[in-house]
């Protein structure tokens, strides 16, 4: 355990339950490649940042995911984890520094999730009510750089 929970004060709404995420450091797919209730994060170490995007697309397609976020300065870098997360199903956020819209593909109930993977399959979207033209995936950047 790197941090554990904790509450925090949230300076609009003094008397709001709060919680900030437990994270945990691993290796073991059983840990951090199912779903958990949190608020919890999992730092999961790799050999370089292509074997982390190759496990981490790779467990967005085979598991689910609704959506994923990449931080990288390398923009060669950014459009490979694009590609590769829009073959897993998965929306993109990268470089997310401030206030974004979390469910920014939900305009419509049957655009929430892609229906590519698992996860949206399995929670949000059947065959008898979204069809094949609702396969859509998205990537997204802040329009406002906020410094480095």
């Amino acid at each position: 355990m790197l941090l554990d929970a904790a509450p925090y004060e949230h300076p609009e709404f003094p008397a709001a339950r709060t919680s900030g995420p437990l994270l945990l450091a691993t290796e073991d797919p059983v840990v951090y490649g199912e779903e958990r209730f949190g608020p919890v994060a999992f730092l999961v170490p790799a050999e370089d940042r292509e074997a982390a995007l190759r496990t981490a697309s790779a467990d967005a397609r085979d598991k689910g995911a609704i959506t994923a976020f990449c931080y990288s300065v390398d923009e060669d870098f950014v459009g490979r984890a694009e590609d590769a997360f829009a073959l897993a199903g998965a929306a993109l956020t990268s470089n997310l520094t401030g206030p974004m819209p979390l469910n920014f593909s939900a305009a419509f109930s049957d655009y929430h999730v892609s229906g590519l993977n698992p996860a949206g399959n399995a929670s949000l979207t059947d065959d008898a009510f979204v069809s094949g033209r609702f396969r859509v995936t998205q990537s997204r950047r802040p329009a406002v750089s906020h410094g480095r």
